[in-house]
């Protein structure tokens, strides 16, 4: 076989096997379209009328057993760095809309709700009263509302999730334990000066070393000049001449408009504090030291038991109280 004819067969052999390769490699996959994000999407009753109710039905299992059988476990200083990088990396997605770059720790998941939110929570199968965070990505408004009592304190879980739905929060922080679930025994529920006890290590609003408030101290480094507010509860009983109680508690935040546009929108009586008031004024509130040492505002509502039981059984009311807060506040 003369080279002319080897060269041939060689280059005939070589195309043979190329084609091959291309018959039988795998096709590339097109990349998935991208999800769209909240603030995308219409804002209609209907459409947040479903979003509220897709975030319900995750938030409840996580939540479920959070009074009476769920163990409360403490966490160590590496379980916070590690959960700090995390919300970190998703608050750096949230800001940009690049794609998150940081793993959940052990322990903990990401639940996506596509259009709707994600939320970032320990996993069920090991549950500790970690708490939750419900993370808005894209464009959202500059809020974090937050929910540290939303055993004890009943009605202020719904309050805060059609608040961060309908004002299209970053941002909603929710307790997955009782406040009291770390003590052998608890108080009853609503006492009177609740937001001046700092007994349980579960109380997230007291306790020096938290989950939650890790995510509280990740969302104003990260959001600047970002807006919390803080839903509480009273009994009638503890200040019966107030609906509702608001606090900058020491920090820069300006609660009289606010009070002003409350009692104009929904006709309540509101008491700020320590003007009106000389109580219930979240002074011993962990988050609200975290943002006061950054000079970022914080506010603490105190709604009493009647107020709240209105807001959550009257969809207009409840629309009108969120629209005058939020629209004041910060």
């Amino acid at each position: 076989m003369s080279r002319v004819q080897i060269a041939l067969l060689v280059l005939a052999l070589a195309l043979a096997a190329l084609l091959g390769w291309w018959l039988l490699r795998t096709p590339p996959q097109p990349a998935p379209p991208p999800r769209p994000a909240p603030s995308d999407l219409p804002q209609t009753p209907e459409a947040d009328a479903e979003a509220i109710s897709k975030l319900r039905r995750e938030i409840e299992p996580l939540r479920q057993g959070g009074k009476t059988k769920v163990i409360f476990r403490a966490a160590s200083n590496e379980e916070l760095q590690s959960y700090r990088g995390w919300v970190d990396g998703y608050l750096g997605w949230a800001l940009k809309g690049a794609p998150p770059s940081v793993t959940a720790p052990p322990g903990f998941r990401l639940l996506e709700l596509p259009g709707v939110a994600d939320l970032l929570a320990e996993e069920a199968s090991q549950k500790r009263g970690a708490g939750l965070l419900v993370l808005r990505g894209g464009q959202a408004q500059p809020w974090v509302l937050e929910v540290p009592h939303s055993f004890f304190d009943e009605g202020t879980l719904e309050i805060g999730l059609n608040a961060f739905v309908w004002r299209r929060a970053r941002a909603l922080l929710i307790n997955t334990v009782h406040r009291y679930r770390a003590l052998a025994t608890a108080p009853g529920d609503e006492s009177p000066d609740s937001d001046e006890d700092a007994t349980s290590s579960s109380d997230v609003a007291h306790a020096e070393s938290s989950f939650y408030l890790t995510a509280h101290q990740a969302c104003v480094d990260a959001l600047g000049d970002v807006g919390v507010v803080q839903l509480h509860g009273f009994s009638d009983s503890s200040a019966p001449k107030a609906d509702l109680v608001l606090s900058a508690a020491g920090s820069r935040a300006n609660p009289a408009p606010i009070a002003q546009a409350l009692e104009r929108a929904v006709g309540i009586r509101v008491a700020v504090y320590p003007t009106d008031i000389r109580k219930l004024g979240g002074t011993r509130n962990v988050e609200a030291h975290y943002s006061i040492a950054l000079g970022r505002p914080f506010l603490h509502v105190e709604m009493s038991k009647s107020l709240r039981r209105q807001l959550t059984t009257d969809p207009d009311q409840l629309r009108r109280f969120v629209d005058a807060l939020l629209g004041s506040s910060g």
